[in-house]
């Protein structure tokens, strides 16, 4: 296969399911590998105080912030502040969740891999009593 140019905006932008998140979330899907390739890669912004369901990724998951001030968390441990440049990495399994500040919106760009035709597995939302402990 040849090299591919997509220009952007190529791919329609959907609202995030109400299933996997809380408060308003746009998903932007950039682009899906070809086979042999398992990689998906998507825009996704979080209005203030919304936030991604707990979930983990078979494969692991990186995420690159783009704009904005948000919050990431594993199970169990500290809720940790994340910015534009932070990159984040996020093992193969590992529960975890993230999303905008209590006072921000955050933009960041999701990339993972399949495993078996899957990238997630959504679980629980994050609550409220959760995220309110998360401070501004």
């Amino acid at each position: 296969m040849p090299l591919e140019i997509k220009h952007a905006p190529t791919e329609p932008t959907t609202v995030g399911s109400e299933a996997y998140f809380t408060g308003h979330v746009e998903v932007a899907s950039l682009f899906s590998g070809a086979a042999p390739s398992r990689i998906t890669c998507a825009c996704v912004t979080f209005g203030a105080r919304a936030r991604s369901a707990w979930h983990t990724h078979p494969c692991g998951q990186t995420l690159i912030v783009t704009s904005g001030r948000g919050f990431v968390q594993s199970w169990g441990g500290p809720v940790r502040e994340i910015r534009p440049g932070d990159v984040i990495w996020t093992p193969p399994g590992e529960k975890h969740w993230h999303g905008a500040a209590t006072n921000s919106t955050m933009t960041h760009i999701a990339i993972q891999e399949a495993l078996d035709g899957k990238t997630v597995d959504w679980l629980e939302k994050v609550s409220d009593e959760q995220y309110e402990r998360v401070g501004v």
